[in-house]
């Protein structure tokens, strides 16, 4: 579980790294084709999907994938990777947003306040105790985006790995991944390798470990403990990224930010247990 949420932590500082000579397009492509090699290397065994589920897998692999990674990568040219990583601690709160409205789960009175209550540590920590529209943070809005978007890819992935397993869903989604992020990489960036010095450690780290090793573990570990007990390594999230942060780049994080990520992390446990 401490692996798994240590290295989804640490992504949010190997993106900053990776950004000394990379742009977000190149970093969000290397990623996720070094994760696609990395998982279809280890795990030959095929799975067959039929015609009418690749729509969903290539919707994962854009929404899950593509998308997230290059916002996040975009965000951090103007915010901390701390604060990147706490606005990805809002996820959860994502993910039943949407199951409620676009998916029409049925929700109890107690999971709308949670729900609500999840919103107001998400602005805390997004804005502060700014105004958003006087004071726009626009980083904070891209990692919000990112954000949404794996709300909606949790959601699509779910049937699928229920039907078809974990790991064939994540290699088929990561190979659409790996093509739509090339054609995006192409008209807007060229094709710059990782420098030793400075991004291939970072790269690395993002595309094995993160996109790799990180996705494998936490699904085995709901294997065996459950969705509830499970979704705390996405609780931690934030918890480590704050620390890589400060340890690494010297990121502070103020006390409304750490009070809005209490409220966001609670309220995404409390309306996740009522739900199971």
């Amino acid at each position: 579980m401490l692996l798994t949420s240590a290295l989804w932590g640490s992504s949010f500082l190997m993106m900053k790294y990776a950004l000394v000579d990379l742009n977000p397009f190149q970093i969000s492509f290397y990623r996720i084709l070094i994760g696609m090699i990395f998982i279809n290397i280890i795990f030959l065994k095929k799975t067959p999907f039929p015609k009418n589920t690749h729509k969903n897998l290539a919707s994962i692999g854009m929404l899950w994938m593509v998308l997230p990674f290059y916002l996040f990568a975009k965000a951090e040219e103007t915010i901390s990777s701390s604060l990147a990583g706490l606005i990805n601690g809002s996820t959860p709160i994502f993910i039943g947003l949407i199951a409620v409205l676009i998916y029409k789960e049925n929700i109890t009175r107690m999971q709308k306040f949670y729900l609500s209550l999840g919103f107001v540590g998400i602005y805390l920590v997004s804005f502060g105790l700014n105004n958003f529209l006087n004071d726009l943070n626009i980083g904070a809005l891209l990692a919000l985006i990112a954000s949404i978007s794996y709300g909606f890819a949790a959601n699509i992935v779910q049937p699928l790995i229920k039907d078809y397993g974990a790991i064939p869903t994540l290699k088929i989604s990561l190979r659409y991944a790996t093509l739509f992020s090339f054609i995006m990489l192409l008209p807007n960036s060229d094709i710059v390798l990782p420098s030793v010095s400075d991004s291939l450690f970072p790269i690395l780290l993002l595309g094995i470990g993160s996109s790799g090793i990180a996705f494998v573990s936490f699904y085995n570990l709901i294997n065996d403990v459950g969705a509830v007990a499970g979704s705390i390594t996405v609780y931690i999230i934030p918890i480590f990224s704050t620390i890589f942060g400060y340890v690494f780049l010297n990121e502070y994080t103020n006390n409304i930010q750490l009070v809005g990520i209490v409220i966001v992390i609670l309220s995404a446990y409390r309306f996740l247990k009522i739900k199971n």
